[in-house]
């Protein structure tokens, strides 16, 4: 468990914060390519890490994300004009090219001292194989990460994203915990776990959760973070084991599901909501359109809520706390050990986000399953510290090799060694990838 003062640290984002200052360090995923790819169009609102925002992409082409108040007066400028060479806000004119310089004052007669002087708050942004990536901390930014999703091909990545009402660190430990599998997203009329010699590639193997509930797992630190194996006894005999690795600071992956390498981004919206990407991408093969929005499998009948234009306006389940997740009790009895409508990542949010909006960790009662939750925490709460108390450089950040690794399951002959095979397979995996 962590004293309340401890869970502040672990959760707080926003400016002036510890755990801010490190995820300040790193480039954020902003946006898809898809999502602001007119010129000149409308500014979206962005909230990240506490501030409030608007991305905006001008004539040339090129991105802005700035402080989503005029520094005149401070109208907002979600409601300015983009223009050719910048956002133009509606109440007296000013212009703000995508660097926040503010280059025209119609307003004042003849030559204004302030042209040039007042900036907008702005943070610089790239664009890269699809993705619109951002940097909110000091000096120059470091090189982009080169995880596979970020290095494959527009057409090979699905891009579905979701918001989930609860703070950051809560949603993520979510992923990072396997021993969960066997219980929240069981199904109760689902076929008997699969033999080595039927099945397929992917993530059918996942049943073997049900059949074993207590993995037995082995914990160790990573260069940029945490990785773990949850064994189980497979029916055949042979050990299953699933390896999920964390990267700082806000990475999780799990094994391949449908032929897909999986990565979920946690991205902090503000303490008390997350933009949870789900950003999945095939190592060899182009996507249809169907694969690229990725809601296959992840988004149950009720689908979303209509989106609007406030600051969490996007990604929103239709089945959420105020309708109790869409719960059926009779379902809960015959078909699914959670009842809900079976898409795992509104299981997740029921109980991630019935915990509270930041999670009371001082009440908590953790056991050896949760063994790899606390690592995480440790690795978080100790680079933010190092960061604070000593300037130490974040892990990874000037390596981006380093996420060159993702979660893999596979079963084993019971001798145990799964460190050598899954290493093995993780070079050949991202052998050329720069």
């Amino acid at each position: 468990m962590l004293s309340a003062a401890g869970n502040a640290y672990l959760t707080s984002i926003g400016p002036g914060t510890a755990m801010g200052a490190l995820l300040r360090r790193y480039w954020i995923p902003l946006l898809y390519s898809q999502e602001l790819d007119e010129r000149d169009g409308g500014p979206l609102r962005i909230r990240l890490l506490g501030e409030n925002l608007i991305a905006f992409r001008d004539g040339a082409g090129r991105i802005g994300l700035l402080d989503h108040h005029c520094p005149h007066r401070q109208a907002s400028l979600f409601y300015g004009r983009n223009e050719a060479e910048g956002i133009r806000c509606l109440y007296h004119g000013w212009q703000f090219a995508v660097d926040g310089r503010c280059i025209d004052i119609p307003n004042e007669p003849g030559d204004c001292p302030l042209l040039g002087k007042v900036r907008a708050t702005a943070y610089p942004c790239r664009e890269a194989n699809g993705i619109i990536w951002t940097y909110m901390g000091p000096g120059e930014p470091p090189p982009l990460p080169t995880m596979g999703w970020a290095a494959a091909p527009p057409q090979r990545k699905t891009r579905l994203k979701y918001i989930r009402h609860c703070n950051w660190v809560q949603a993520m430990e979510g992923d990072f915990d396997s021993s969960h599998l066997g219980f929240l997203h069981r199904k109760l009329n689902g076929a008997p776990a699969p033999s080595p010699a039927t099945a397929p590639n992917g993530d059918a193997l996942r049943s073997i959760t049900a059949h074993d509930t207590r993995p037995k797992l082995e914990v160790e630190d990573t260069p940029v973070g945490v990785m773990y194996s949850a064994a189980r006894n497979a029916p055949s005999g042979e050990d299953y084991w699933r390896v999920t690795q964390y990267h700082l600071p806000f990475y999780t992956s799990v094994p391949a599901y449908d032929g897909l390498n999986r990565l979920k981004i946690w991205v902090p919206v503000d303490d008390t909501h997350t933009m949870v990407w789900e950003a999945n991408w095939s190592p060899n093969a182009d996507l249809d359109a169907e694969q690229q929005f990725g809601t296959k499998g992840r988004v149950g009948p009720s689908g979303f809520l209509p989106e609007d234009d406030g600051w969490y306006g996007r990604g929103n389940f239709a089945a959420r706390a105020e309708n109790d997740y869409l719960i059926d009790r009779a379902r809960q009895r015959e078909t699914s050990f959670s009842g809900m409508e079976g898409a795992t990542p509104v299981e997740d949010a029921a109980m991630q986000e019935s915990m509270g909006a930041i999670v009371d960790r001082s009440r908590e009662h953790l056991s050896a399953s949760d063994a790899a939750i606390i690592r995480l925490r440790k690795r978080l709460m100790a680079a933010a510290e190092a960061l604070e108390k000593h300037g130490t450089p974040p892990p990874g950040v000037d390596d981006p090799a380093l996420y060159h690794s993702h979660g893999e399951q596979a079963l084993g002959d019971g001798n145990g060694g799964w460190q050598l095979s899954y290493a093995k397979l993780m070079a050949e995996m991202y052998r050329g990838v720069r």
